[in-house]
């Protein structure tokens, strides 16, 4: 099978831009892309997918469960695909009845009893489209979509039923894996690697909270931030600031102020949602996806910087001394890099064991932050519910934070191919290093490191 993808117009196959390529995907807007080998086809939406397979078996899977319609003629060969995994069908749908006669069925009155049921994966036989139709469209992004023809099944994104957003596919596609694991039919093994190159890297904590994050951080002095850096950058920096790189950049609320002053500004993260926002600045800069530990393509930088606690995120010292080892290799001689970090009197104080709930016209976020002493570790668990129909999506997301004692984070620079040049706070305009260190963890919330090369 072959995999191929069918623009209908650009702005949908926008999630794409930001992906790791561990797959090579072709693209030619307004034609279909040159086919590749040992992968699937890929449709936008069931329009495409029906005028090529009309009256095609459809499996449409979520998280918990998979729905399969079967229309009036279908092949024998795909009850022996899903011939593993629990089947259940109404006792009222007689269509499905008749077409899985012989098959271990196990029929039910109400559709909360097959929600009820704890299977691993397990599949609603329908025989009537309107039943698909009401199970779909109470939770439209929940669901991906299959069709089975004679070359295998086929994968349609459904663009009638979504809001068209990266972040809707990546968890459908997520979502998906479970049923999928469960068939043995081969002609899923390439699905498995399209989840894998489109899906958001699980290393990445956000998803949806990417689109709520210009929001929650709107307290945020940013002006006040790139002053900040600019004056350290001037007093410590060997070099002018032409180039500049943001590591974990969010949605670029920082690098697009290097923009504006006319810099020559890169930008990455690891959320793909996050760099779709950013794309959506006025003055943005060069973005792509990377993690803090990845190499740095860019070299020469008069200045790195990387805000908002990123760096505790990465839970290993190993990771630490690998992201200061990607660093120098991409700065100037003389460049900066500075980073900031959450003290464990910020967790402390702020972080434990608090929980919250927001509100907006159609979603309900609840938030609940603690912190673990014995492992030094802040987690914060997010949980949107989402107003669908007469009911509600659910997702959730979680952070996990090391929260990193100063003097660890000195010892580890010390080791590494930067010079530590001097530490501040927001509150305290004078460098604290190295006379001023003292109870500096229990003495500040947020803490900057300016460091740079030998």
């Amino acid at each position: 099978m072959k995999l191929r993808l069918l623009y209908e117009r650009q702005e949908q196959a926008a999630f794409l831009r930001y992906v790791k390529p561990s797959v090579h995907v072709s693209r030619q807007l307004g034609a279909e892309a040159e086919p590749l080998a040992d992968t699937m086809d890929l449709h936008l939406s069931f329009a495409q997918v029906q005028a090529q397979f009309p009256e095609a078996p459809v499996l449409h899977i979520c998280k918990q469960f998979a729905v399969l319609f079967l229309p009036k003629d279908f092949p024998p060969d795909l009850l022996k695909s899903i011939g593993t995994v629990p089947l259940y069908a109404f006792k009222t749908d007689k269509p499905a009845l008749q077409k899985m006669a012989g098959q271990a069925l196990q029929t039910i009155s109400w559709l909360h009893e097959f929600y009820a049921e704890k299977a691993w994966a397990k599949i609603l036989v329908c025989g009537r489209e309107e039943m698909v139709n009401t199970i779909l469209g109470s939770a439209p992004d929940a669901f991906i979509h299959f069709y089975y023809t004679p070359g295998g099944f086929q994968m349609s994104l459904g663009a009638e039923l979504r809001q068209y957003r990266g972040s809707s596919l990546r968890a459908a596609l997520a979502s998906s894996e479970r049923i999928c694991l469960s068939l043995p039919d081969k002609h899923f093994l390439p699905f498995m690697v399209v989840q894998g190159s489109l899906a958001q890297n699980p290393g990445s904590s956000y998803s949806f909270f990417a689109d709520r994050y210009d929001r929650y951080m709107a307290h945020v002095d940013y002006d006040k931030w790139f002053s900040l850096l600019l004056g350290w950058q001037n007093a410590y920096g060997g070099t002018k600031c032409k180039r500049v790189l943001e590591l974990a950049c969010g949605t670029a609320a920082v690098a697009s102020r290097f923009v504006h002053a006319n810099c020559e500004v890169f930008a990455c993260d690891l959320s793909p949602q996050m760099l779709e926002n950013a794309e959506k600045r006025e003055l943005k800069p060069i973005l792509y996806q990377a993690s803090l530990t990845d190499p740095i393509p860019h070299k020469d930088l008069d200045l790195i910087i990387c805000m908002f606690d990123s760096i505790n995120y990465l839970q290993h010292v190993n990771e630490i001394k690998q992201c200061l080892r990607e660093v120098s290799l991409a700065l100037a001689p003389k460049g900066l890099f500075i980073f900031d970090i959450s003290t464990l009197l910020n967790s402390m104080e702020n972080f434990s064991e608090v929980c919250s709930i927001s509100r907006d016209r159609e979603t309900l976020m609840a938030h609940e932050a603690y912190y673990e002493p014995g492992k030094r570790r802040q987690v914060s668990q997010l949980e949107l519910f989402i107003e669908c129909g007469a009911g509600f999506v659910h997702q959730s997301e979680t952070h996990t934070q090391r929260v990193y004692m100063v003097k660890e984070l000195v010892e580890l620079i010390q080791g590494s191919d930067l010079k530590l040049k001097a530490v501040h706070s927001t509150e305290n305009k004078n460098n604290m290093y190295p006379k001023k260190m003292q109870g500096i963890d229990h003495r500040y919330y947020r803490l900057f490191f300016v460091l740079s090369k030998k």
